[in-house]
């Protein structure tokens, strides 16, 4: 799981991508280059993506996404949470 600056997934707009998840997703392939790893091995998955720019994410090549508080909700603010 990666997670990107939430200020470049807010500046960033349809026309652009997130440099953060461009950056993530160039790490993942060098790392597959540089242990020569091919075939099924190759598939390294890349889980990066929130709620908030699941879609450029995915855009990028993100295999996984958390979209927690657009099923759940808002959470609480850290100074309103109670542990039940």
């Amino acid at each position: 799981m990666t997670i990107g600056a939430i200020a470049r997934s807010k500046a960033t707009t349809p026309e652009t991508e997130n440099e953060d998840f461009v950056c993530l997703r160039e790490t993942r392939d060098r790392i597959v280059r540089e242990l020569g790893l091919q075939g099924a091995d190759a598939e390294l998955e890349l889980s990066m993506g929130m709620s908030e720019d699941f879609e450029g994410a995915i855009k990028l090549g993100s295999d996984e996404v958390r979209v927690g508080t657009t099923i759940f909700g808002e959470r609480p603010p850290k100074s309103e949470a109670k542990v039940v």
